[in-house]
């Protein structure tokens, strides 16, 4: 079969069961032949996903949210293998950022749609579709990814609550394409899309489709400076705060040891490290002739 789709492998039951029957019944009225694939573990999933991109496999959809995309990525990218996308996760940044739809139905009649190629960060052999994200920002994923409640977005909150009295400078060497950089640094990101962390705007300039990564790095903020700052992400005016830095770039390598380096919501490892931005690199049905 040439369409897949593959749900979160990892979705509860109970509502996250009729929710995925309401999937496979809206992707199925579209294409009747689709092939739904099954796998109990994200280990299962990934091989699952290997192999039908390497038998050629023309298009792969996955409903979920941010986590089951970045699986999907690193299987898709680079290949001819189209990838649809139906939001259904407690994070869904990526799909916000491109602005897909978030009803089932619409989402499904996008993801049939003719694919256009986006741009992908690449770590290593990791690709990360939305941001990579360190310091602050990072522990606060360090700390949500351990705990149990609540669920959702608000897991964020209350682990920014609990990150916030170890706040720290830490110092940060950065190289950009050709130019190094140093910052007393609180909160950095590397961003491919807009949005991070439930529907926070860190990059609002950024454009998968323009060939450069957008950095938003916050350096030299106390504790309660930074609270205020997290309110204006949401609509992006805090490229305005004078301690807010932005750079763009296609190649960064972080040069200070120790940064935990997280994307699309995953630690993808610990500085030092280089990150590229590889233009056109997924095939994305977008529904849209421009992002």
């Amino acid at each position: 079969m040439s369409v897949h789709l593959l749900i979160n492998p990892v979705a509860g039951r109970g509502k996250g069961q009729r929710l995925n029957s309401s999937i496979v019944e809206s992707v199925r009225s579209l294409d009747e032949d689709v092939d739904v694939l099954s796998a109990s573990s994200v280990e299962e999933a990934k091989l699952l996903l290997q192999n039908i991109v390497d038998r050629g496999a023309k298009r792969l959809i996955v409903a979920g949210g941010d986590g089951i995309i970045h699986l999907a990525i690193q299987a898709v990218a680079g290949s001819s293998t189209a990838l649809g996308i139906i939001p259904s996760g407690s994070g869904n940044d990526f799909a916000r950022a491109i602005r897909l739809p978030m009803g089932i139905e619409e989402a499904s009649a996008v993801a049939f749609s003719e694919p256009s190629k986006i741009d992908l960060l690449k770590v290593g052999d990791q690709w990360v579709a939305s941001v990579l994200t360190f310091g602050f920002s990072a522990d606060v994923n360090t700390r949500a990814d351990k705990m149990r409640r609540p669920k959702g977005p608000s897991r964020y909150t209350f682990a920014t609550l609990f990150c916030l009295p170890k706040l720290q400078n830490r110092r940060l060497e950065l190289q950009v394409d050709d130019r190094r950089y140093g910052f007393d640094l609180v909160l950095g990101t590397v961003a491919n899309t807009s949005d991070f962390g439930g529907g926070m705007k860190i990059a609002p300039d950024a454009d998968p489709t323009d060939g450069n990564s957008n950095l938003t790095l916050v350096a030299n903020i106390g504790r309660i400076e930074l609270l205020r700052f997290f309110r204006r992400v949401f609509d992006g005016s805090h490229l305005l705060h004078p301690k807010v830095h932005t750079l763009e770039g296609k190649k960064i390598e972080i040069i200070s040891e120790g940064f935990d380096i997280w994307g699309d919501g995953e630690l993808i490892g610990v500085s030092p490290i280089r990150i590229d931005l590889v233009p056109q690199a997924l095939l994305l049905a977008t529904g849209q002739a421009t992002l």
